[in-house]
Order: structure tokens, then sequence, then C-alpha cells
């Protein structure tokens, strides 16, 4: 199974740019799947998802919990929440709405950690940043049932 790991994020943002940070951890490490810092690419994120069997997707959310959770969810369960949107970004969901339909979506899982603060700045808060290794070993558990 062909498998990539999608970070998004804003690292000027504050809690944003969690998604990012989770994934340069990743990198550290030894995984069967294609790594990407997606940032802020907006719709040109779905060029990067072709082609692929299933996409993990490591982002911030919003209303998904308490800051720091770490949530798994399928884009159908993002229908009514928030996701953090800086100026600049467009909103996965709303991505996935638009290509629904129009190519063939691989299988997508998103790995959310709720945010605390959002706001100039490149720091994550405390309670964020100790949920990322947490994100990691869901991340990696995704991607370990993925191979079987």
């Amino acid at each position: 199974m062909k498998v990539a790991i999608i970070g998004i994020g804003n690292i000027l943002m504050g809690d944003e740019g969690v998604g990012i940070a989770v994934i340069e951890e990743l990198r550290k490490m030894k995984v069967n799947a294609d790594i990407y810092d997606c940032g802020t690419m907006g719709i040109d994120i779905l060029n990067t998802i072709m082609g692929y069997d299933k996409v993990i997707v490591v982002d911030a959310v919003k209303g998904f919990g308490n800051p720091g959770d770490v949530v798994k969810i399928r884009p159908e369960e993002i229908k009514g929440k928030e996701r953090i949107v800086s100026m600049h970004d467009v909103d996965f969901s709303f991505l996935i709405k638009i290509a629904e339909g129009l190519i063939d979506l691989p299988e997508i899982v998103i790995v959310g950690i709720e945010v605390e603060r959002i706001g100039e700045g490149m720091v994550l808060s405390e309670t964020v940043r100790k949920a990322i290794p947490k994100a990691v070993e869901v991340v990696l558990k995704e991607l370990h049932d993925s191979n079987r």
C-alpha cells in the first residue's frame, strides 16, 4: 500500500503549526511512507495526495476536545466542525469537498491536535507541544495498520 503522511499548518501562527512539528518528528524516524510538509499549500495539496492508496493528514483542529487532545478522524466527521484557518490557508475539509467526484481520492485519515492558542508567533503552547509524541504514536499506529 502506498501511503503519504502530510503535515498542514502555519508555523507562524502558534499552535496552528503543530501539524508541521509532528511530521518533523516523523522525519527523524524510518517510516514506510512518503512525508510531506504541505504547510499552507491550499489546493495544491490535491496534487500531492493523488496516486496514493492512503493519506494520513496531521493538522491542528478545533472543536474535537480539550487543548492537547489528539484525535483520529475521517473527512466526513469534519462536517460542522471548525478547522483552524489562517488568512492564507484553505480548509482541508473544503479541499476534499471540492475534489470529491473530480479525482480519485485515496483513503484519508486525519490526525488532529486540538489547539490552545492561535496567534502570531512560532512557539507552540506547552499543552500542544506535549501532545506531539502522542500524535506521532497515533500516526505510526495508523501506518502500521495500513501495512498489514
